[in-house]
């Protein structure tokens, strides 16, 4: 599996179909050094999760072919990707589209429209909550 750009504590996967929240997302992500990988589809995204193993995923809801949901139940299915945090980054905004997202394995939930400044506080918190457990999760034999 490939470490983007060789340093995969600093790789985050976005996921949506409206190329303008990916084009915000790597704008954001990157001004503050992190690697960042766009898919626009469920589909593209469980892809390039064949050759790269990121710190966090973020994920539309609404897309078309398969939604987030789905695509969030399918990465829980791997083995590899079950404990890397994944994100909602919906307008999507009531309680049950909340609950949906936890019931399928997400973490949290950012609503569009969403500030670069929480967007990127919620990224961090994730990143480092992961990098932070991996060294205890390899030494309980995972």
């Amino acid at each position: 599996m490939e470490n983007a750009g060789g340093n995969r504590s600093k790789v985050i996967i976005g996921v949506d179909d409206v190329r303008a929240n990916l084009a915000l997302l790597d704008a954001a992500l990157k001004s503050v050094g992190y690697t960042f990988i766009g898919a626009s589809s469920g589909l593209e995204a469980l892809d390039v999760l064949n050759r790269v193993r990121p710190r966090l995923i973020l994920l539309d809801v609404r897309m078309p072919d398969m939604d987030g949901f789905e695509t969030c139940r399918r990465i829980r299915l791997r083995d590899d990707l079950a404990r890397v945090p994944i994100a909602f980054v919906t307008a999507c905004k009531t309680e049950a589209d909340v609950r949906a997202c936890v019931a399928v394995g997400g973490n949290d939930f950012i609503v569009k429209p969403f500030t670069v400044a929480l967007l990127l506080d919620r990224a961090t918190f994730w990143v480092n909550r992961a990098v932070r457990t991996e060294p205890a999760m390899a030494a309980a034999g995972r």
